[in-house]
């Protein structure tokens, strides 16, 4: 009796209910929505990855040089035989470009606006009698997310990958002698690339410039500017 209940209870459950089966898809589906999901999810995280260490790379390569030209930045002085004394020493006082008195031909002052800059830097092994000066300006193209670096000559240098760039002057309260440039580089981490809104927010990078010619300018009226600068 019992190995005849044996065999036909074996016979009976040799296949799988239709329950069962479609319980064991279920889970399968499951398990393999799961792991296109992990290994969907890690392929977008390094491709961004990538992207946000070319755009880091990118922002250190912009502070670099904006570190190299703001520090040697200075208003430009014409020769006091054709802007004369008076002319001159206004220069000297006002450095930079304000809506009361914008640059003109006694000198060039130095531009700081949100978006960009304009001002003119010393040229190493320049003659002392009479100090060379290049003119450098930076913009920031909202439409390509791209700042671009002009000088002299017609030499132009594009950093990409910014969400947004902004300039601003201050003086920081423990030094208020001491102008400083502020620079805030939004970099931008690849939104909207692949189709992923979701991946990839700005991040800010900050930092403070300063140019000792400026801080000499403004801390010592005496120092004498009286040679003129000569454009390049």
């Amino acid at each position: 009796m019992n190995a005849l209940f044996s065999v036909e209870s074996m016979k009976k459950r040799h296949g799988m209910t239709f329950v069962e089966l479609t319980i064991s898809v279920g889970i399968a589906l499951v398990v393999f929505l799961m792991i296109y999901r992990f290994f969907s999810s890690t392929r977008h995280h390094y491709m961004y990855g990538t992207v946000n260490l070319q755009n880091l790379q990118e922002a250190r390569l912009a502070v670099n040089y904006l570190r190299r030209d703001f520090s040697c930045a200075c208003p430009r002085i014409e020769d006091p035989e054709v802007a004369g004394y008076v002319n001159l020493q206004k220069v000297r006082n006002q450095l930079f470009v304000t809506s009361s008195w914008p640059t003109d031909e006694q000198g060039d002052l130095i531009q700081i606006y949100q978006h960009g800059l304009l001002f003119y830097k010393f040229v190493f092994e320049s003659p002392d009698y009479k100090p060379r000066v290049e003119l450098v300006r930076y913009e920031f193209d909202n439409t390509s997310k791209t700042l671009i670096r002009h000088a002299d000559g017609g030499k132009i240098r594009k950093f990409t990958g910014f969400e947004d760039v902004e300039f601003q002057l201050y003086a920081h309260e423990l030094n208020p002698k001491v102008p400083l440039l502020w620079v805030r580089l939004k970099v931008h981490e690849g939104e909207n690339i692949y189709g992923k809104d979701s991946i990839g927010k700005e991040l800010e990078i900050t930092t403070s410039i300063s140019s000792p010619f400026i801080t000499s300018s403004v801390n010592n009226k005496y120092w004498r500017y009286e040679t003129g600068h000569e454009k390049m």
